[in-house]
Parts: structure tokens; C-alpha cells; sequence
């Protein structure tokens, strides 16, 4: 058995704590930084093809055969690999992705699944809008009693194209850009000059959410939730984890709606009265999911557990705190020899 992780660069400690967990698994890992930290804990570690070099869902597919995956579990490209699942069953390849390609494609689409929300008490008020008249006439929507509103992509990772809409002062919010702060009038200007341009936009203005933020880290199989704990983000430094939370009942139910699988986390902010609001399920691990390791939930072996068919369901009441702490750890040996590239 040869379990392969695609694109794994920011997940260090989750397959460290895999292998510790479970050393007779043979793990391989790949990632297109050659040098990602990654690279240290992995038994096994190879170089990705560069964004755009070739077609990524052909490259996998063959890279598998060659080097004997017997589980592939997609990270980077995985909607287009859950397209072709058949593709890989036929090489004898077992494929561990979070859900088909149509469901994935919906988690993406922001504004898309927003609307599969319906009247979900959860769902946060948000507007989907592409043209600049439709960003003002969202922002007034949103904004009436006092209310602030936020704007993203409807597609993203990472946090990338999000900002809070405010009326301060522009040099007020270049003082500080990492606020991630900025006009509604500067924000709408950038729209018509895009419009005058020809370029297209699909955004999602929201009600700005200023309270805490909490992610629902999931183990499931098939759409039943194996593991489940919530991380609450109480400041820069620390978090709680539970697993008694009247959010996992609220993930539980979209994980099952969705025949969601293997690792992912459900993220959840609070609005000005307290009440929880989500944000998105990402149809992967969340990079503090191992934090749950540190407080007994064994989030790295049930993962991997899960993959191998062997996962037993973890449910055993936990309440604690985490304080996140860099240690500085000498960088591991280059592994003998340079990280293969399957394109060389």
C-alpha cells in the first residue's frame, strides 16, 4: 500500500504526526516547492510539475502508475481529479477526495453555495454581485442600521481579495494595510475602471462579521463525521478546542448533506449579536487541524485511518486551550539524492 498526498506543502505537522502515529505506512508526499518543510517528515517526497507547465490531471494519473500509488488523496487540482475517478479506479488506484466534482465545484463557488444555504439561520447575509452598480446597491443593502459591510471573491483560498468596507480616510487605511480596510467609494471606483477595461469580476459583499472565528475540523467517511472538534479563535496566540459544540451538530449535517469525505474543515464567525455565521466548508484540512493532536483528539491517525479502512469514530469529550509557540528547529539533511521531478 503506497498512500500519496498531492500538494501538501502546508501540512508539515499533519503527516508528521501521521507517521508517528502510524511509521509502517509507506507515505509520499508532493508539492511544487522543492524545498517546502514538508519535505523533512515525509518517507517519501517528490517534486510537483509548475502551475500551468501541463495538464495536471494526466500527470498524476500516469505519476501514480509509475510509482505504484495504490491511494491517492488529492489536494492540488482535486476537482478535476474527481472527475476522472474512474480513470484512476481502473489503474487500481483508490481515490480520497472530499466529494464528486459537482459538489466540489459548489463549495468553491462562494456565492453558489451561500445561495444552497436557503434559509439556513446560519447563513450570513450576502449579495453576489459582478457589475459596480450591483457593489452599491449591495453595500446600501447590507449597511442600513448601522451595519458594516465586507467584500471577496466568490471564488478563493487563503483570505485572498478579502476587505472590510469602511469610511475611514484612505491614508488612514494605507497606515495600516494589513487591516485588509478600504472605502466603499475607492472600492467601487476600481470596479468601473475594470468595467472601462473589459474586465469581469463575480464578488460576494457581505455583513461584515466582527466576531470571533471558529473552524469545525472534520474527519468523515462518505458523509458520515467521524471526528469533529471546534477550534475557536480567541486571539492571535490562542484557541480552544471541544468537542462539545453546538456547531458540530450544524457541520455534522452539511457533511452528510454533501457526502462530504476524509479531511475538511467548516468555518464559522460571529456577527455582532453573537450569532454564528458561516463562512465556508473548505474541501480540505485546515493547517491548525493537528492542534487537536496536542489535547488527545487524534485528528493525523484517524485521517490516515480513514484512507486505509481501518478508522474507528472519536468521540470523547474534550474542552482546552492551545497556545501557538514557534520552536526553532534545525532544518532536516537534504534527503539523499535531489527531490525527483517526474518531468525530468
Amino acid at each position: 500500500m503506497k498512500i500519496w498526498f498531492n500538494q501538501s506543502f502546508s501540512l508539515r505537522n499533519v503527516i508528521a504526526n501521521m507517521v508517528a502515529a502510524r511509521p509502517g505506512l509507506d507515505i509520499a508526499v508532493s508539492t511544487i516547492d522543492g524545498d517546502a518543510p514538508v519535505r523533512d517528515v515525509a518517507p517519501d517526497f517528490w517534486v510537483e510539475p509548475a502551475r500551468g507547465a501541463t495538464d495536471y490531471v494526466e500527470w498524476a494519473l500516469a505519476t501514480a502508475i509509475d510509482r505504484g500509488v495504490t491511494h491517492l488523496v488529492a489536494g492540488r487540482g482535486r476537482t478535476g481529479i474527481a472527475a476522472q475517478r474512474e480513470r484512476f479506479a481502473a489503474a487500481g488506484i483508490a481515490l480520497h477526495v472530499a466529494a464528486d466534482a459537482a459538489t466540489l465545484d459548489l463549495l468553491d463557488d462562494k456565492a453558489a453555495f451561500t445561495v444552497s444555504l436557503g434559509d439556513d439561520p446560519h447563513r450570513c447575509p450576502s449579495i453576489a454581485v459582478t457589475t459596480a452598480d450591483g457593489f452599491d446597491a449591495a453595500v446600501a443593502t447590507l449597511t442600513r442600521g448601522g451595519r458594516a459591510a465586507c467584500v471577496k471573491p466568490v471564488r478563493g483560498v487563503y483570505g485572498a481579495g478579502y476587505w472590510t468596507l469602511d469610511g475611514a480616510t484612505p491614508l488612514a487605511h494605507l497606515a495600516d494595510p494589513d487591516a485588509r480596510r478600504i472605502a466603499p467609494a475607492l472600492y467601487v471606483d476600481a470596479l468601473r475602471h475594470a468595467e472601462v477595461q473589459g474586465e469581469t469580476f463575480a464578488l460576494l459583499v457581505m455583513e461584515h462579521l466582527p466576531g470571533l472565528e471558529a473552524s469545525v475540523d472534520i474527519v468523515a467517511d462518505h458523509g458520515r463525521v467521524l471526528l469533529a472538534a471546534v477550534r475557536t479563535k480567541l486571539d492571535p496566540n490562542r484557541q480552544r478546542i471541544e468537542t462539545r459544540h453546538p456547531l458540530i451538530a450544524h457541520a455534522t449535517m452539511l457533511v452528510a448533506r454533501h457526502a462530504l469525505h476524509g479531511a475538511l474543515n467548516v468555518q464559522y464567525k460571529q456577527d455582532a449579536g453573537g450569532q454564528w455565521r458561516i463562512l465556508e466548508i473548505n474541501s480540505r484540512a485546515a493547517g491548525g487541524a493537528s492542534y487537536g493532536d496536542a489535547v488527545g483528539i487524534p485528528f493525523c491517525a484517524t485521517w490516515i485511518d480513514v484512507v486505509t479502512g481501518t478508522a474507528q469514530a472519536f468521540d470523547e469529550a474534550i474542552d482546552a486551550q492551545v497556545v501557538a509557540v514557534v520552536h526553532a528547529t534545525p532544518r532536516a539533511q537534504q534527503k539523499s539524492g535531489t527531490p525527483s521531478n517526474p518531468r525530468q
